[in-house]
């Protein structure tokens, strides 16, 4: 299956909002000034499949030139054919992010070369930090 990858303009927000929300457990809730905020900042891409999103990933390039990811997320339909690695693989290095240390998506990362940095208190649960240098 042949998808695109491409930075997220405002119109493709709803669609971006329809998928997170569909994983908001496993993700949180993203409320739509802040993803309107990270597309007109050029942090957020977004995939495409079939004429439709597939999936979105949201970062910030921080001062000290780390990326730090915020959300990634797959449409569950288009999982498992190389997206999420397609979406990381826009985002400048290097890279950190937090994942819930009982969310399946550790695996993904470890697969994908991240290295478990840590562990810290989340809100509700535990999380990993993963980097990639």
């Amino acid at each position: 299956m042949e998808c695109s990858i491409r930075l997220a303009d405002i119109d493709d927000i709803d669609e971006i909002k329809k998928i997170a929300d569909q994983n908001k457990k496993e993700i949180g809730f993203l409320l739509w000034p802040i993803m309107t905020a990270s597309a007109k900042a050029d942090e957020l891409f977004v995939a495409f499949c079939q004429n439709q999103v597939a999936g979105f990933i949201r970062w910030h390039k921080r001062k000290d030139g780390w990326s730090t990811v915020y959300e990634i997320c797959v449409d569950e339909k288009f999982r498992k054919i190389g997206i999420g690695k397609k979406l990381l693989s826009r985002i400048p290095k290097p890279i950190r992010l937090k994942c819930p240390v009982d969310n399946e998506s550790n695996t993904f990362y470890k697969r994908l070369g991240f290295i478990l940095a840590g562990q810290e208190p989340g809100k509700k649960r535990k999380l990993n930090i993963w980097i990639k240098k």
